[in-house]
């Protein structure tokens, strides 16, 4: 970008949310209520995530809080939205979400970012080569979340904003990862839709996307041999693929490999897996709070790495043995050990604080303290 479009930049995202910042400005009139929540999510159809883990928590414990959701095809026009959002001490957000960052919070309020990923995994925001600096976006939030205090600073460079205000609670959307009933029913729902997986080890291969987005979305073929992986395996082994929804081309494989890449959540499929095979996903960490094995297939790891930018070396996010040949890839599966060292100190980096409290936390820390 150049420097004058770059130096406009910032009140070029002013002038797109003139009239929500104007109305926002006008509503700051109103009285604040001290324990009023707007939950903000407009990227997706329906509030989910880290935001629906915390309302969960707040509503089955009978917290004092007023909540209020605006998402998907519930976001109200923009006279209510700005009244409630000056209403609001807390606004609370999960994902890019352009119309607040022009906005000039109350005193006392706060504008928490509950980010829907976990982890550090590919790099994001202003720790992108790319980003532009001089932008609006993320600045103004008081407080943002982290699954681990030992990537607080990553996230603090990501946001561009001072590592004080991120806030090691966990990951809310993880606690039902430690909710039994829960856990249970997914595992009997896979089971009914897939009665081969019973008494079986499963691999799950679950790789990324190759290519821009969801547009252009592959996975190279030539990468994998699912047939020869499930002969190699064995007969105690199944091998159940999930791909991401972004690929558009089907993987080669027999009658013999269970594709379940319809499944909406693959943290139900990662409840009966036994290894999961992946590559650049962030999948990584959900797989490790639940406490599977892991592989780490990456036979493209040399030019990947220089297309997209890590936080860390590729190793260190070594869960598990990193393979590049997929010859291998058999016997690295069952080799793979959930109690491996490596898995251990993953979990301790990355994933510390996804206990089953993370959504207490929050609020413990965010709103309480807040």
């Amino acid at each position: 970008m150049g420097k004058l479009k770059s130096l406009a930049y910032p009140h070029l995202q002013k002038m797109r949310y003139a009239s929500l910042v104007r109305k926002f400005n006008e509503a700051k009139k109103l009285p604040m209520k001290d324990n009023k929540i707007l939950m903000l999510s407009t990227k997706k159809g329906k509030l989910g995530g880290n935001l629906l883990a915390i309302k969960n928590y707040i509503e089955n414990n009978s917290l004092d809080y007023d909540i209020t959701v605006a998402a998907g095809g519930s976001i109200p026009d923009e006279d209510v939205l700005a009244k409630e959002l000056a209403e609001s001490k807390y606004i609370l957000v999960d994902d890019y979400e352009p119309m607040v960052y022009p906005l000039t919070l109350r005193d006392s309020q706060h504008l928490v970012q509950v980010w829907h990923a976990m982890g550090a995994f590919k790099k994001l925001g202003y720790a992108r080569e790319t980003a532009e600096k001089n932008s609006l976006t993320h600045k103004n939030y008081t407080e943002a979340i982290c699954s681990s205090g030992e990537i607080a600073g990553v996230y603090a460079e990501s946001f561009g904003i001072s590592e004080d205000k991120i806030k090691p609670v966990g990951t809310p959307r993880t606690d039902f990862f430690f909710d039994n009933e829960y856990v249970e029913n997914a595992k009997a729902r896979i089971y009914e839709k897939a009665p081969e997986l019973k008494d079986k080890k499963v691999v799950l291969f679950a790789p990324t996307f190759r290519g821009n987005n969801v547009n252009d979305g592959y996975y190279p073929e030539d990468f994998i041999n699912l047939d020869a992986l499930a002969e190699n395996l064995g007969s105690d082994w199944a091998v159940v693929l999930k791909l991401h929804p972004f690929i558009k081309n089907k993987l080669r494989a027999g009658e013999g490999i269970t594709d379940m890449s319809d499944e909406r959540e693959i943290n139900d499929l990662l409840f009966i897996t036994d290894v999961l095979v992946t590559d650049y996903s962030s999948v990584i960490f959900e797989n490790a709070v639940i406490g599977n094995a892991a592989v780490l297939y990456a036979p493209d790891l040399e030019s990947y790495t220089k297309d997209r930018g890590f936080y860390f070396s590729y190793e260190d996010y070594a869960c598990g043995e990193i393979v590049e040949d997929k010859d291998a890839l058999a016997d690295a599966v069952i080799r793979a050990d959930k109690n491996d060292i490596k898995m251990k100190e993953f979990k301790d980096r990355f994933v510390s604080l996804c206990d089953g409290n993370s959504s207490k936390r929050f609020v413990d820390t965010v709103l309480e303290e807040g």
